[in-house]
């Protein structure tokens, strides 16, 4: 059990590594620009969180994790039997998973935006989490980076088989580049999710929304599944 633990632990941390990191190279493109007479190239938000599109991988192997290890030691007869109630185990596994993925998502949010808006405010642009949608968008970022980890909780415990799982997880994250721009922001979870770690975007709320939505779709098929199934 603290294997596996270990195991969604060391995957929460990379994610906020990768996360924070990538958003530090951004705010350093940017800054550079600004530093040669160009603009600001945005909202400073999301210039700071760009890092989200990254670091969210890293969360849903988390989330992968902590479902399909159960499958793949065998564990989940021992899981049944503790807990014989099928919805009781998938929430509660879904419960533990999100106490550690907000802390983990919000420290995310939040380191990257103290690392890159002191990058940013090196160039002159300066933000703080007084300015309007800033604190919102922190907030917003851990809920994102949780949520997209649960997707990929329920899709294990549907898939029940952590190649496919993390194989469907990848094939979500480039459905952006099937569908193009236009449609795939609006459908795509993991791009439409990450409106919410912006300041200023009117399609923050609905793009979350869109991420919910498969998260819960997909959650409701897993446990039709796992009432159909033996372990």
């Amino acid at each position: 059990m603290w294997r596996r633990g270990r195991r969604v632990l060391l995957a929460l941390l990379i994610g906020i590594a990768v996360t924070v990191l990538a958003g530090a190279n951004n705010a350093s493109a940017n800054a550079r620009h600004m530093l040669d007479g160009g603009g600001t190239g945005g909202d400073l938000t999301w210039i700071t969180q760009f890092g989200m599109k990254f670091g969210v991988v890293a969360f849903a192997v988390a989330g992968a994790l902590a479902m399909t290890s159960d499958y793949s030691s065998g564990m989940i007869r021992t899981s049944l039997t503790a807990v014989p109630s099928r919805g009781r185990l998938l929430a509660a596994k879904a419960t533990a998973f999100t106490a550690i993925a907000l802390a983990a998502g919000l420290a995310a949010s939040a380191a990257s935006l103290a690392v890159g808006s002191s990058i940013l405010s090196g160039a002159g642009a300066h933000m703080n989490l007084k300015d309007p949608g800033v604190l919102g968008a922190v907030a917003g970022g851990g809920l994102f980076l949780t949520t997209s980890g649960l997707l990929a909780l329920a899709l294990s415990a549907l898939l029940r088989n952590p190649v496919a799982t993390v194989g469907s997880v990848f094939a979500l994250y480039v459905l952006l580049i099937i569908l193009g721009p236009d449609l795939g922001e609006r459908v795509c979870p993991f791009e439409a999710g990450s409106a919410i770690t912006r300041a200023a975007t009117e399609t923050a709320f609905s793009g979350y929304l869109t991420l919910l939505a498969w998260t819960l779709a997909i959650a409701v098929a897993a446990y039709a599944g796992l009432n159909r199934r033996d372990a």
